[in-house]
């Protein structure tokens, strides 16, 4: 199998091969926001894994006596999570026909979009699967999620309730079904029915534009995570965490190769990145799994 293009295969599959390598840097970034929702972390040239310690809190400092010595010591404590990225890919074959008829340029660019979105399809559902990982859950299968619900999350995130961690850092994200957001809309919508009431600033004018993204409930900027699935009951899990709650590291930027295959009369376009995830403070995030059964 020949590792270039060659010019008599094809014309100009050098340059849209260029093509190729910029429409996926570009298309790699917009889709699912969960990526971007926790820390990211890339391991120098060189290493294999990804290593930190997360020390606990120590006890708080003890009131003193003059002349009275301080025999309480405290140790430190530290849990290690060690995450090694691993190899992820998408290849595309296009017949030289194909590229003959539709144009070099024209599906380059679209192949260059797919593959991308391929790649950012794996990413985000693998970050999105961590939220089921979450020991605090709210709301419940069944059930549709409400204001109460939300701020009872984002109460227990700020709350000192773990001796280990304390409370979350901020920023939160709430990265949530869009039926999920939906009910939460539905329940503010009317302030004299909504559980609690109506939160201030959240006016009729933001209930109109809910959908566009760019909205904060409680100071917490609410996302609509497009590849959080329901299940067969009806029911998804989205979440509500910080951002130090969830780590994705990855090992090299998005790798673009083509080779092709002249018994096959065809050109491979593969794109390849290698990363993992993980969970990486328990207590600064809470899964909200609740109903999301259509409501057309």
């Amino acid at each position: 199998m020949a590792t270039g293009l060659s010019v008599s295969s094809t014309s100009n599959l050098s340059s849209g091969q260029k093509i190729v390598v910029a429409r996926a840097k570009v298309a790699f970034e917009p889709a699912a926001p969960d990526p971007d929702l926790v820390e990211n972390h890339r391991i120098p040239q060189g290493h294999k894994q990804w290593d930190i310690l997360t020390y606990a809190r120590l006890s708080q400092a003890s009131a003193l006596t003059e002349g009275v010595d301080l025999a309480q010591t405290q140790q430190l404590v530290a849990a290690s999570l060690s995450i090694t990225p691993t190899e992820h890919g998408v290849i595309a074959t296009l017949s030289k026909r194909l590229i003959r008829r539709q144009g070099d340029k024209s599906v380059m660019s679209t192949t260059g979009t797919l593959i991308a979105n391929s790649l950012r399809r794996r990413q985000a559902n693998d970050v999105i699967a961590l939220y089921d990982g979450f020991s605090k859950t709210t709301v419940g299968a069944n059930t549709q999620l409400d204001i109460t619900h939300f701020r009872g999350s984002v109460a227990y995130l700020l709350t000192d309730n773990d001796s280990s961690y304390g409370p979350a850092p901020m920023p939160l994200h709430a990265a949530l079904h869009i039926e999920q957001i939906s009910d939460i809309i539905l329940d503010v919508s009317d302030p004299g029915t909504a559980a609690g009431g109506r939160p201030a600033g959240f006016g009729d004018d933001l209930l109109s534009r809910w959908w566009r993204g760019n909205d904060r409930l409680y100071g917490i900027p609410i996302f609509h995570s497009g590849l959080i699935s329901r299940d067969s009951d009806g029911d998804s899990k989205g979440a509500i965490f910080a951002k130090e709650a969830l780590v994705l590291v990855m090992a090299n930027n998005a790798d673009v190769t083509e080779e092709t295959d002249e018994s096959l009369r065809a050109v491979e376009i593969g794109i390849f990145q290698e990363w993992s995830e993980g969970e990486r403070a328990d207590p600064h995030g809470v899964e909200v799994y609740s109903d999301t059964s259509a409501t057309v």
